[in-house]
């Protein structure tokens, strides 16, 4: 009897666990079900090589319309992608992209012609620093005199006094910051959310007033003007990203044997492109015939996507070709040439 009791109070425990069980799985369904929010893919589950058509909707902030405008323009470049201009369809602002990751924001451009539709925010700071400098210059005194020229000739040369002036200089000052969102509207899901910055700093006059090669005041360009330089790079930048994002989804790189060349791998697999380009750069000047790294270069240009770009891969992707035999580098070959002459014919 006493055995046949534990039996069935093991049998009773072991139930009792899988009750337990299942009420977890049920509670966690529950707590992970969408409540107005999006479903952010995971890093590993997106394909970037289904994504071709992208919309570019509106972006956020005083300057976000010159970000979205150059963004837009600069993807009609780009042989990755092929955009597509959502604002004219939604006109009025009806759809602020602070509403990204509501449910609501899917349902709305659900019926858009696109695989994915990129938006965010712009946040900029335009700040001009005025000042004088004290400088000592050179300024004629309206008297002359007899002196030989560079070729040995007699003329007459200007007498000239030192005087000191305060002279007025603007120090420009510029922060820009791109916040961007992708969504792919087919999985219905954010594939990246990432923020690139600019900065920039110049002075003009004051000291740089009497130089050859300085930036003189009346150099000082407008506010727009410095904006619509500042915006056209975010706007570049951010292109470049989710291009090279798409590429490395079916292009691998190479980590050769350099030590550094796997050091630049890996910086490009965090997306640090630049840093990867100037490692991979410096390899080579170190080794002019280190393969890999004229491979990856090749693969940093052409995911950029334009033809300028493409032209560079290939110009890169043959040398690592001559250097070393792989079928990577000649595949690498192959595809450009495909694009170059698709275009060619377009």
């Amino acid at each position: 009897m006493r055995e046949k009791q534990k039996a069935k109070d093991k049998l009773n425990k072991t139930a009792d666990l899988w009750i337990c069980f299942l009420l977890i799985v049920v509670v966690t369904c529950f707590a992970c079900a969408p409540r107005g929010k999006v479903r952010l893919i995971k890093p590993w589950k997106v394909r970037w090589e289904s994504i071709h058509n992208l919309a570019v909707r509106g972006f956020d902030g005083h300057y976000g319309e010159m970000v979205r405008s150059h963004i837009y323009n600069r993807l009609t470049e780009v042989h990755h992608f092929n955009p597509t201009d959502a604002i004219p369809i939604y006109a009025g602002g009806k759809l602020p992209s602070n509403t990204l990751e509501e449910v609501e924001f899917l349902q709305a451009v659900e019926n858009l012609k696109a695989d994915a539709v990129i938006t965010g925010h712009v946040t900029a700071d335009i700040h001009d620093i005025h000042g004088f400098n004290t400088v000592q210059v050179k300024e004629g005194t309206g008297y002359y005199k007899k002196a030989k020229d560079a070729h040995g000739e007699w003329v007459d040369e200007e007498i000239k006094r030192t005087v000191v002036k305060d002279t007025p200089y603007v120090i420009r000052k510029v922060f820009f910051s791109g916040e961007y969102k992708v969504f792919d509207l087919k999985a219905r899901g954010g594939i990246v959310h990432r923020e690139l910055k600019e900065t920039y700093e110049e002075k003009f006059g004051g000291q740089e007033e009497y130089g050859d090669f300085c930036r003189k005041l009346s150099e000082l360009p407008s506010s727009r003007h410095t904006s619509e330089e500042l915006s056209a790079r975010i706007a570049k930048n951010i292109v470049a990203d989710i291009s090279r994002m798409r590429l490395m989804s079916f292009v691998r790189l190479d980590k050769g044997r350099h030590r550094m060349v796997k050091w630049g791998v890996a910086l490009a697999e965090k997306g640090k492109w630049q840093e990867a380009i100037e490692t991979w750069e410096q390899v080579i000047r170190d080794d002019p015939d280190d393969a890999a790294a004229h491979y990856n270069l090749g693969v940093a240009h052409e995911g950029l996507g334009d033809m300028e770009s493409l032209n560079r891969a290939r110009d890169f992707y043959k040398s690592s070709a001559s250097y070393g035999e792989k079928k990577l580098y000649t595949e690498a070959i192959t595809r450009v040439d495909r694009v170059i002459q698709g275009n060619r014919a377009d």
